[in-house]
């Protein structure tokens, strides 16, 4: 026998077996164990009713952190000194209100660089108005009329620059000595001040943090034992007053099974920034219509039969091993997924018996 026909040989009975085993599984998951009511008694075995609602309560606990765009800093924009500080911590400051005053050379030097960056915008447009009316007029040739033009975009262009460098910079100039003032861009509560006065700081130093108070997430790190919630999923904070929405589901990356979740808050309630809460998730127990819905089961319900999870199911005449999708479990109650309606009994004891009895049907 070549190597090759081995290997065909090979693969056609591990594809067999394969096959054989997941038939097995599928025939367990749907074959009924014939019992008596009077049977199922001597074996202990005993039922539990489902109730299926339209939203799964799950408790779990949150930290309060704050949104991503809910804090930035004010930076020196070159080396300089402050010679005055004009907001202290806990102070509520409004877009372009001023922070702290701002010496330094290269500040002037970009004022001057913008002032005569405009001076050349406007002599270029005022050149490019009279050699449209001259050309025009047949008075002088195109390619002076194309270089005008091209001339006043390249001045517009370097203003424009300018002016950015100038807004980036959150620097005005105000006051009768005309000095340069460091401005807030956000509304927010200052949360931190670095700047001291008369000191000399590096460009891109951090001299002031602010904060919007308002701007709150909640942050949930759930294990195994809870339910992952889908994105649109509610969270309520009760006792705090506040509730929110699902927006993000992400694994933790820290090498464990947990998942990371992010809630926006639509009511904050009188949470605070830094805080644990206890949250309540709001879990969909049916995501569409054909799909198999999520419900609470005692945990002694859940079955293993062939490695797969189940319920045992009980029918007018025994029970059914039912495969169902675990998607949570504790030492009481586990979330599973299945087409399991409202009013469907499932054995919590005695599951041992009908394994035993299930097997010995195969």
């Amino acid at each position: 026998m070549s190597f090759k026909h081995f290997y065909r040989v090979r693969a056609w009975i591990a594809l067999t077996c394969f096959s054989f085993s997941h038939f097995a599984a599928a025939q367990a998951a749907t074959q009924a164990v014939p019992l008596s009511a009077e049977h199922a008694r001597a074996l202990g075995v005993r039922t539990s009713t489902v109730s299926a609602t339209e939203t799964l309560d799950v408790g779990t606990h949150a930290r309060v952190v704050f949104r991503p765009d809910a804090q930035y800093v004010v930076a020196a924009p070159y080396p300089g000194i402050v010679p005055r500080v004009l907001v202290a911590i806990g102070q509520t400051v409004r877009p372009g209100q001023p922070l702290a005053s701002y010496l330094s050379p290269q500040l002037f030097d970009a004022r001057r660089a913008l002032a005569e960056a405009n001076s050349q915008a406007r002599l270029a447009q005022q050149a490019l108005v009279r050699d449209q009316s001259l050309y025009e007029d047949g008075i002088i040739a195109a390619s002076r009329w194309q270089a005008t033009q091209a001339r006043a975009t390249e001045a517009a262009a370097m203003a424009r620059a300018r002016r950015a460098e100038m807004a980036s910079a959150g620097v005005v100039f105000a006051g009768a000595g005309d000095e340069g003032q460091l401005v807030a861009s956000h509304h927010g509560i200052v949360s931190e001040v670095s700047a001291v006065p008369g000191a000399r700081v590096e460009g891109a130093s951090p001299l002031f943090r602010i904060v919007d108070p308002d701007a709150l997430e909640l942050d949930l790190l759930l294990g195994r034992d809870i339910p992952v919630p889908s994105p649109g999923e509610r969270v309520e904070v009760a006792r705090r007053g506040a509730a929110g929405t699902v927006v993000g589901v992400a694994p933790a990356g820290d090498g464990t099974a947990g998942m990371r979740v992010r809630a926006s808050l639509e009511r904050r309630g009188d949470l605070r920034a830094g805080e644990s809460v206890n949250v309540t998730l709001k879990l969909r127990s049916r995501e569409g219509k054909d799909a198999p819905g999520r419900v609470r089961v005692p945990a002694a319900a859940v079955a293993y039969w062939q490695g797969a999870p189940g319920v045992f199911v009980a029918t007018d005449k025994g029970f059914r091993f039912q495969a169902v999708t675990l998607e949570s479990t504790d030492e009481a109650n586990a979330v599973v997924r299945g087409n399991l309606p409202a009013g469907t009994r499932v054995a919590v004891s005695g599951i041992g018996a009908l394994k035993g009895l299930l097997a010995g049907d195969q």
